[in-house]
């Protein structure tokens, strides 16, 4: 018995994410097509059918090819009540919807959703199952005090390592009030702030931690991968440090 993660897609591209227990299969958003979706489940060995699929927010890279996922694989999707009427719009006539406002079950995994602070109503997830919890946060502009205490304890995190501050502050391609949006509390978490968190996470347990939802143009994972692990190191933590990808299946990690 535990709980197993592992990310089909991470970034501002689009993001899918996998996490199951022995009998129960969720997946978290729909920013990838269905092939790459049935693929990365097919690598796996995860069944494809009796597919759960929860939602963070509403944005494009989150549930942009949701309508095709629907057609193809049928899940359940669970939304958050606020999330719900922008989801429902992509699919016009699906009837396979659950809305939540606080903890509840999917099979053996408890799904306890908290809010975040974005800019559209948006939620992180931890999820407990054997004993073992697994928490997932991006889209972030700040973590609050009460995300912390949803995160505590996780034997693995998820989080948001989206931009260094001066990479994205560099960047000419980029609107000052863009940039301002991504910095804000309600924008994306940067690198020092992720790091920041993580040694708050390994503090309260976290053994393994993967960073995700890094931008193209204003992160690289070598940079991500470096200041996290520079701040574990100078406040003498340790914990496996991983970085998830936008165009390939990170490794599958497991806690049993």
């Amino acid at each position: 018995m535990g709980l197993k993660i592992c990310s089909l897609a991470s970034g501002s591209s689009g993001n899918c994410l996998y996490v199951a227990s022995d009998t129960t299969t969720l997946l978290i958003d729909a920013g990838i097509c269905n092939k790459r979706i049935k693929e990365g489940l097919h690598a796996l060995n995860a069944p494809t059918d009796d597919l759960n699929l929860l939602i963070t927010h509403s944005h494009v890279d989150h549930i942009g090819h949701i309508k095709t996922v629907c057609n193809a694989l049928s899940p359940v999707i669970y939304t958050h009540y606020l999330t719900y009427p922008a989801v429902a719009e992509k699919v016009p006539g699906y009837l396979k919807f659950k809305e939540f406002d606080g903890d509840f079950y999917i099979g053996d995994i408890t799904v306890s959703p908290f809010r975040v602070r974005h800019d559209v109503p948006c939620v992180g997830f931890s999820f407990l199952s054997g004993g073992k919890k697994i928490s997932v946060v991006t889209d972030v502009g700040k973590l609050t005090a009460d995300n912390m205490r949803h995160i505590e304890g996780s034997d693995v995190v998820f989080i948001e390592s989206n931009h260094d501050e001066n990479m994205l502050m560099a960047n000419p391609n980029y609107t000052m009030a863009l940039k301002r949006r991504i910095l804000s509390d309600n924008g994306h978490l940067s690198n020092n702030s992720c790091a920041a968190a993580v040694v708050e996470c390994i503090k309260s347990g976290a053994k393994q931690i993967i960073l995700g939802h890094l931008s193209t143009k204003n992160n690289t994972p070598e940079l991500a991968y470096e200041t996290t692990m520079e701040l574990m190191e100078k406040s003498g933590l340790s914990a496996a440090l991983a970085v998830a990808y936008a165009d390939k299946l990170s490794d599958l990690i497991e806690v049993c």
